[in-house]
């Protein structure tokens, strides 16, 4: 049969694409195609349930049912490929197809069974439907001496996990230290429901509690998380580079408008009269509008305040809880320098803008908008956006928040 450069043959790519017909066809004309393996180790079989293709799966089973025995590297079976796929699907339906006791609890070369690799990834439907298979050793400890109970309470912890926690419990599951040893005869494990089974290993003993800090979940697995804290760490890097430049623009724009205010500053000294001078360098606008220019004024320390806090925050690092906190933080900031940036360019354009016959004048008698009208619609606009992403962010916090408190509250009448 012909391979292609990665050693698959049609029977592999028809099962990865799901074409239940032509798995069919090539199964009729040569069943023994479902035992090939991929230069990767993969059967047709493996790439079926990888991708979810619970028909191609029950097919390739039916032709060769010895394939679903083979393992990839590092002791990998097929349940522990439809487990880190998170296919559920695919799952069930090797369990009931081929669902021995031995098959089922099969551990890959780091000892670990499916449901410590459910566990360890925070699958909880997943772990919910291995805990409640008779046949699923829940006890059963892998090379670093964790039950899967081990594994989850030793992770950074979440609803997810205290969901699987209490499914654990439920079914009888316990930690390794509270295996009573059974000379010569393994470990007798007797959980809450009164579930007892003996694991044929009598040198086993409880981890000590400095192997619990050192490996925290499956050596395998280790590494995907790693992935995803780095994956996090960089997006979170990327977004407070944003932050600092574009805070730094505006507190730059900001000091420019400070020292050089809208309609310029007096050149020489004038007398303004009853005793008044307008001296050298002072604002045009103070004199003209001393209202407006106050406004004008407070609006523009504010964005400049707020930008440069921003600045501040990002460079310093401060040690907030959590990273999340940091964030929700800036922004709000970011938002304060932006309505107050919007503030300061209406008053700006006010103190400079000429009169509505002015401008008709200079437009040869066109009649346009009002430039206080144009600048007023513009800002409620803005302003109105500003509300409702600010609405739609509070909204989504205040959910979340009774969701936590709603699922931790459950929890615990359950734990008592």
């Amino acid at each position: 049969m012909a391979l292609d450069l990665r050693g698959r043959s049609p029977l592999h790519l028809a099962s990865a694409n799901g074409y239940v017909e032509m798995v069919n066809i090539l199964l009729s004309a040569n069943p023994d195609a479902c035992l090939i393996r991929d230069e990767d180790g993969r059967t047709p079989l493996h790439l079926a349930v990888m991708k979810g293709e619970v028909e191609v799966t029950r097919m390739l089973v039916g032709a060769r049912p010895q394939v679903t025995r083979y393992k990839l590297d590092q002791g990998e079976t097929i349940l522990h490929s439809a487990v880190k796929q998170n296919r559920l699907g695919a799952l069930k339906l090797l369990v009931e197809l081929a669902g021995e006791v031995e098959f089922v609890n099969s551990k890959d070369d780091y000892g670990n069974t499916v449901l410590h690799t459910a566990t360890a990834l925070k699958q909880y439907e997943t772990a919910k439907y291995l805990v409640e298979r008779p046949e699923m050793e829940i006890n059963a400890v892998n090379e670093n001496g964790f039950t899967a109970l081990d594994i989850i309470q030793h992770m950074p912890r979440d609803l997810k996990g205290m969901e699987i926690r209490e499914s654990l419990v439920k079914a009888g599951a316990l930690s390794s230290r509270n295996i009573p040893a059974l000379p010569g005869k393994g470990h007798l494990l007797m959980g809450e429901s009164g579930i007892t089974m003996v694991i044929e290993n009598p040198q086993l003993s409880p981890p000590a509690a400095a192997d619990l800090t050192e490996a925290k979940a499956p050596t395998p697995l280790r590494g995907r998380e790693k992935k995803i804290r780095e994956n996090k760490k960089e997006w979170t890097k990327k977004k407070l580079d944003a932050l600092m430049v574009a805070a730094t623009l505006i507190a730059g724009m900001a000091f420019q408008a400070a020292v050089n205010p809208p309609g310029g500053v007096w050149d020489e000294e004038k007398d303004a009269g009853e005793g008044k001078k307008m001296l050298a360098g002072t604002s045009i606008m103070a004199h003209n509008n001393p209202r407006r220019y106050r406004r004008f004024m407070a609006s523009n320390t504010v964005s400049f305040v707020a930008s440069l806090s921003i600045v501040f925050l990002v460079v310093s690092g401060v040690p907030l809880v959590k990273t999340r906190i940091l964030m929700w933080l800036l922004m709000i900031i970011m938002w304060i320098t932006l309505t107050f940036m919007a503030l300061t360019y209406m008053f700006s354009i006010l103190a400079i803008a000429p009169t509505n016959d002015d401008t008709e004048a200079m437009l040869l008698g066109h009649k346009v908008p009002d430039i206080t009208y144009v600048v007023g619609v513009s800002l409620l606009l803005w302003f109105s956006l500003s509300a409702f992403v600010a609405l739609v962010h509070i909204i989504r916090f205040f959910i979340w928040c009774v969701c936590k408190v709603g699922k931790a509250i459950i929890y615990c009448f359950r734990i008592r």
